[in-house]
């Protein structure tokens, strides 16, 4: 188990697609919430 944590190190290029994942995960439901909230005007 320790192995994989020691070989699983965060390198900035994983920060940066952690963040960017977020991101787009965020857009999407923000683009969802607003499309419902139309749809029911």
């Amino acid at each position: 188990m320790t192995e994989e944590f020691e070989s699983h190190q965060e390198s900035p290029d994983t920060i940066a697609d952690a963040v960017a994942a977020v991101a787009l995960i965020a857009v999407f439901v923000a683009t969802c919430i607003f499309w419902i909230a139309s749809q029911g005007a």
